[in-house]
């Protein structure tokens, strides 16, 4: 097995999990509820789905799903970025404006396309250095969260798909998971 191999096998594992015990079993009501001031779950959701979109964009220099299709409009939003940085306002706007079917669907496609360009690749390009100019032409964090790529600045490509691709992910995961729990919902 290879290193595509393994973060495919990882990633695919991940990805049913979010829409299994998230997307596929919640109410509009449970995915929006923000416990404490903490992030929503639909909230999380489209944070992970925004992140893992920038991987095809980092990694093979293709659009992000978001770029091809009415994807702002279905979701009914208007930021672009990744929400990093994101005022407690603002999260608590965008967990009640979100379109969620349309959520459910574009977890779906950036799912679909993580894997598509992950399988393209090559072992040897995991060790290609990521291009940070290139993110930060693209507007996927805000001025004042900067430091999301200035911290990834000389990373691999490898190391930006495993961050962004499983270990990021898995962290919001479990932060879904708590909100669950608080709502008094056990964890499949």
């Amino acid at each position: 097995m290879d290193a595509i191999d393994f973060f495919v096998m990882q990633y695919e594992r991940l990805h049913r999990q979010v829409e299994r015990n998230f997307l596929q079993r919640l109410s509009d009501t449970q995915l929006r509820f923000r416990p404490h001031g903490l992030n929503s779950i639909a909230w999380l959701v489209w944070h992970m789905a925004r992140c893992e979109d920038t991987l095809s964009l980092a990694l093979v220099g293709r659009p992000q799903v978001l770029d091809e299709g009415d994807w702002l409009t279905r979701l009914n939003l208007s930021v672009r970025d990744i929400g990093a940085g994101m005022g407690d306002a603002e999260v608590s706007d965008l967990s009640a404006r979100l379109d969620l079917a349309a959520l459910r669907d574009y977890y779906t496609a950036v799912g679909g396309r993580t894997l598509e360009v992950v399988r393209s690749l090559r072992p040897e390009a995991l060790d290609e250095p990521l291009d940070g100019h290139r993110l930060r032409a693209a507007g996927i964090v805000r001025e004042h969260a900067s430091v999301v790529i200035e911290q990834r600045e000389g990373q691999r490509k490898g190391q930006w798909l495993s961050q962004l691709g499983v270990g990021h992910s898995q962290g919001h995961r479990g932060q879904a998971t708590t909100i669950c729990l608080l709502q008094g919902i056990r964890p499949r």
